[in-house]
């Protein structure tokens, strides 16, 4: 009895590891080491870091999602927007090189024609580039690029529609 009570805890140790490795996958945290996709609750492993990351902004900061694999792959991304890997284009089929923004896809900083290419609903009045809803309407004149006037559209969604802000010429 007394040989098999180490191979029976060698056994316990193993498969504790094992459990502890299956319920964790999936749970890393943006910056944290990932060997996969799977391992990041973002589910984008940076490809040429191998951390865990955001999925729009691997795009256009890690050269893409799935360390570990052959390639990049912009999966997470294309879950986040819905576009269902954007028919085999990658999303650059813009104009003279440039990538064409999905529409409410651009990450807070990354430029805008309008508040409808901005993920967080906000084209900065006077800059033209995506930025937070708040933010906006303290440093950027408000959101609207491309409109006649200044709005407070987004600010408004996330207060549950209650303006705080009077616009004025």
């Amino acid at each position: 009895m007394a040989k098999s009570t180490p191979k029976s805890l060698l056994f316990a140790l193993l498969l504790a590891n094992l459990v502890l490795l299956v319920l964790g996958q999936g749970t890393q945290f943006i910056t944290g080491v990932c060997s996969s996709d799977a391992d990041c609750a973002s589910g984008c492993c940076g490809f040429n870091t191998g951390k865990c990351a955001g999925a729009i902004v691997a795009q256009e900061r890690d050269g893409g999602c799935g360390f570990g694999d052959g390639q990049p792959n912009r999966n997470a991304a294309d879950a986040l927007v819905g576009n269902n890997g954007n028919n085999g284009n990658n999303g650059n089929s813009g104009a003279g090189g440039q990538a064409q923004v999905t529409p409410g896809s651009q990450f807070i900083t990354g430029s805008c024609n309008s508040d409808a290419d901005c993920a967080s609903g906000c084209c900065g009045f006077n800059t033209g580039k995506c930025a937070g809803a708040i933010v906006a309407q303290e440093r950027d004149g408000g959101c609207g690029f491309g409109d006649g006037q200044p709005n407070d559209n987004a600010a408004q969604a996330l207060r549950g529609n209650k303006r705080r802000f009077a616009f004025t010429s």
